[in-house]
């Protein structure tokens, strides 16, 4: 998709300037590790995709940028032996097997915190400002993506018993990021349009972006999804493929997306970038 890899390409040239001011440091080097070593990009791009602006308009990269620190941060942490203990990430060394894990907490602690300072210097009203800081902060906090890991938690020692409880901790752990992506776009959109019908796309979103992922985990190879595809059988966490099957998971994800097409059709404005990414996701599984 032509416009996916422009921005992709336009995000990670500007992705020098957000690190910029940071001491020098092993925290720092490990920062930029994190979140240089890969990664589709697909929350920031829905950042852009929502707002209708152009790829080089430096509000939408700003906040682009911030939900990609917050998303990164949160992914260094999820590897940590604490965690799911991995030892890759994106087909690169996890940020605490390349250095070390106190390094990569603290360049996880380092990365949430410096999401919220490129927020602030967004060249909007202050009351933007303070919105965008809200959307941010509920998605990834203790009512969003970490009530989404509590539940992973859990997860790994068996109290989820039904495919709904699976689809909260998705929704919660990943879809609310996506939500937020679409909702800090829309903040720069002049015809704004319902945050809670926002909410649930995203949310919809990330339920099948990790369906598709447990889909991926049983029927591909570390070469294709970078990362183990063991992870979660070593981590006796269910998976969407115990409770459907194999082909009963692939018709629910195309399920899904097709009612995520109609969602996004019912929209006030016309988002064709965000359409495009929404098919291209689906392509994900041929």
């Amino acid at each position: 998709m032509q416009m996916f890899n422009e921005f992709v390409h336009v995000f990670n040239e500007y992705s020098a300037t957000f690190l910029s001011d940071v001491e020098d440091s092993n925290v720092k080097d490990a920062m930029c590790y994190a979140l240089e070593v890969g990664g589709k990009r697909l929350r920031p791009f829905l950042v852009f995709a929502m707002s209708n602006l152009t790829l080089q308009d430096s509000n939408m990269l700003k906040l682009a940028y911030a939900l990609e620190m917050v998303h990164t941060y949160s992914l260094v942490h999820d590897d940590l032996p604490a965690m799911d203990n991995d030892d890759y990430r994106r087909g690169q060394l996890t940020t605490h097997k390349r250095f070390d894990e106190a390094t990569a907490i603290l360049a996880g602690d380092a990365l949430l915190t410096q999401a919220f300072y490129v927020i602030s210097m967004l060249d909007l009203k202050h009351e933007n400002i303070v919105n965008a800081m809200r959307i941010l902060s509920d998605a990834s906090g203790a009512n969003g993506m970490i009530l989404g890991q509590v539940l992973d938690i859990q997860n790994d020692t068996n109290h989820l018993n039904q495919i709904e409880d699976l689809y909260k901790l998705y929704g919660y752990k990943t879809g609310c990021l996506f939500s937020a992506a679409l909702r800090l776009g829309n903040l720069l959109n002049l015809k704004h349009e319902d945050e809670d019908q926002l909410d649930q796309i995203g949310k919809k979103l990330g339920i099948v972006f990790q369906i598709q992922d447990d889909y991926l985990e049983r029927t591909s190879t570390f070469d294709v999804i970078g990362k183990s595809n063991q992870s979660d059988l070593e981590n006796h966490k269910k998976t969407v493929i115990e409770f459907l099957g194999i082909e009963a998971t692939r018709l629910k994800i195309n399920e899904l997306y097709a009612e995520l097409n109609r969602d996004i059709m019912l929209l006030n404005e016309t988002y064709p970038h965000l359409l495009d990414i929404v098919h291209w996701m689906k392509d994900r599984i041929k």
